[in-house]
């Protein structure tokens, strides 16, 4: 009976420290929450003929933009219809920009679509071209045309943008070497440039100021890796070489994200231009989706490790590249879905409350601005477990282990379970 009582002992101080560490998790951000109601803004699948939805949204200041997709519930000679809409966040105003088929497209857009003051920019599925809308003109115009080319038909997709500045995944025509380089546009002066052409593909481009990132697969080309490219230098440099596949890289000033399974799950990577640094800042037990990145806000969703249901709950974490300070968006729902990040602002789904009267697209405005510096010393939280953090050299691509300190909030929850365990113990013991 004793050796039952300390087994059981044993098993419920290990729940209780699981149920701790699990617990373990950022403090809420603080802001405040708007719904934004467009009838532009649709999720409908309750026609058996068709459906309906809204997505690839983008935000840019006070301008979101998205896609909606209109499409035939069958397999064969199916009608697609795509629009993309501009909304003024601060009037609430909305403009469809363009439709196919339309005056420049005949087939179905290709996401994403890209942002950046004036400009968006997105392309299409037939003609292989870049598409331009310029919002204080209002007018739409082709940036490529070598798609549509009769002779040899280029691939020109995964468009990103930043004031004047363009960058695109162009693939090469099927009777050469078929792979995707990176291609540089300035709106201003027309001029273009090739920026990676080396072998396999180079893909994903994000670009800020005069720096570009993307994924490249000249090393790995079952894998990945993230590569910076510099206009003003003229110098291209290996971020992460690691093993297994990196992607879906993205930039702003210095700072550079992106998705990571050289551990064989998903997480989140970070590196740092200035001190060359690379650190891991997903919490641990969890996995992630592709992070987002404006300024010093890093947002991305994870999931438990332990939550092994077909739908899983989500959460909505968002990172101070300058603070170090990670915090969990707080929501009603528990399947949020992240749509946009742009400057101190969340965009994200409800995917609970479908109607369009109660709202399902919420902005989140953070009441405090991203850029202003917290010191690591005014945070009142308790240090959290180590993360894992790597030190690059951006030449080799190799990396050192180091210590790094994440700031979870408080635990009640697990000091509550602890609180019952201890009873259950106690009760045991006088029996």
């Amino acid at each position: 009976m004793n050796g039952i009582r300390k087994h059981t002992g044993i098993f419920l101080l290990g729940l209780f420290w699981f149920t701790a560490l699990f617990s373990l998790h950022a403090s809420a951000l603080a802001g405040h929450e708007i719904l934004i109601h467009s009838p532009n803004i649709t999720a409908d699948e309750s026609s058996p003929d068709h459906y309906e939805y809204s997505g690839f949204f983008a935000l840019d200041g006070s301008n979101l933009v998205w896609m909606n997709t209109w499409a035939e519930r069958k397999i064969e000679e199916k009608r697609v219809l795509n629009r993309i809409y501009l909304m003024n966040l601060t009037d609430n105003s909305t403009v469809m920009i363009s439709g196919t088929p339309g005056i420049h497209q005949e087939s179905e857009f290709r996401p994403p679509v890209a942002v950046s003051g004036r400009y968006i920019v997105w392309s299409e599925f037939g003609r292989d071209d870049l598409f331009l809308y310029d919002a204080t003109s209002g007018r739409e115009t082709a940036l490529t045309s070598d798609g549509s080319a009769p002779d040899q038909q280029w691939q020109n997709a995964f468009p990103d943008i930043d004031g004047d500045r363009v960058v695109w995944a162009k693939r090469k025509p099927y009777l050469s070497s078929n792979d995707q380089d990176i291609v540089f546009m300035n709106l201003t002066t027309g001029t273009r440039q090739n920026i990676s052409t080396a072998a396999a593909d180079q893909t994903d481009p994000s670009i800020s100021g005069s720096r570009i990132v993307w994924t490249d697969k000249r090393n790995e080309p079952g894998g990945g890796d993230i590569y910076l490219y510099d206009l003003g230098t003229g110098i291209t440099q290996p971020i992460c070489t690691e093993s297994g596949l990196q992607q879906k890289p993205k930039i702003s000033g210095t700072s550079i994200v992106w998705m990571d399974y050289r551990n064989g799950k998903p997480a989140v990577y970070l590196y740092n231009i200035s001190s060359g640094t690379t650190i891991r800042i997903n919490r641990d037990l969890f996995v992630t989706d592709a992070p987002l990145l404006s300024g010093d806000l890093v947002v991305w969703q994870e999931y438990s490790d332990f939550d092994l249901r077909d739908e899983r709950a989500g959460t909505i974490v968002v990172y101070n590249t300058i603070s170090g300070v990670r915090e969990i968006l707080p929501v009603k729902t528990t399947h949020p879905q992240l749509l946009a990040v742009g400057q101190n602002r969340i965009v994200y789904a409800d995917p609970d409350t479908r109607t369009l009267n109660e709202g399902f697209v919420h902005l989140f405005v953070m009441d405090v601005p991203v850029s202003a510096p917290v010191s690591l010393t005014d945070v009142t939280s308790p240090p959290g477990p180590a993360q894992e953090k790597t030190v690059t050299d951006p030449v080799s691509g190799k990396t050192e282990n180091h210590a790094a300190t994440a700031f979870p909030g408080a635990v009640p929850f697990s000091i509550g379970v602890g609180i019952l365990l201890c009873r259950i113990m106690n009760g045991r013991s006088k029996k």
